[in-house]
């Protein structure tokens, strides 16, 4: 799909540097990161194709490799600034489907797992279902502050990886 195929109505394609909701975080050549608003598990990320695409298998090689790269850095960000344990990443693209016509675009969720506590600016973050799947329905939106101290927190991290690179 080239960009005049691109839909008007897909949010990835839509979003803004300053949507205050899906934080920018940090951005290639082919991948935008962005600090999702549920923070049930700290530090949860969206990873976006930068260009309207609904099919992994129509990735071209660079942007394969362009999203291992970001992989990497986004695991070594989050451990450093939250000491994350592990990660979940997926793409589902479901929601596109629910839509006629189907507009998907392709994002990978980030989702870093714990088996400790997280104590950040004075709150504590629990994963009680470590070594197990997640639910999806377990929604922890936070104060905006709040949501904003995590980004940055999280930029300070991938800066530090970018420079160790």
């Amino acid at each position: 799909m080239t960009n005049s195929d691109t839909p008007t109505d897909c949010s990835l394609c839509e979003w803004l540097p300053d949507d205050p909701d899906y934080v920018f975080l940090h951005e290639t050549e082919y991948w935008r990161i962005v600090l999702a608003p549920n923070q049930s598990l700290l530090g949860r990320c969206v990873v976006s194709l930068k260009r309207h695409s609904g099919d992994l298998a129509d990735q071209t090689p660079e942007e394969v490799l362009d999203w291992l790269n970001i992989l990497q850095l986004l695991e070594k960000s989050l451990r450093l600034a939250f000491d994350a344990t592990m990660f979940n990443w997926s793409c589902y693209m479901n929601h596109a489907y629910r839509e006629s016509p189907p507009a998907p675009h392709i994002h990978w969720w980030a989702v870093p797992r714990y088996n400790h506590p997280v104590h950040f600016e004075n709150k504590v973050f629990e994963d009680a279902q470590f070594g197990n799947p997640y639910h999806h329905d377990q929604i922890d939106l936070l104060p905006k502050e709040l949501h904003h101290q995590i980004a940055e927190k999280l930029k300070v991290a991938i800066n530090k990886s970018l420079s160790k690179e």
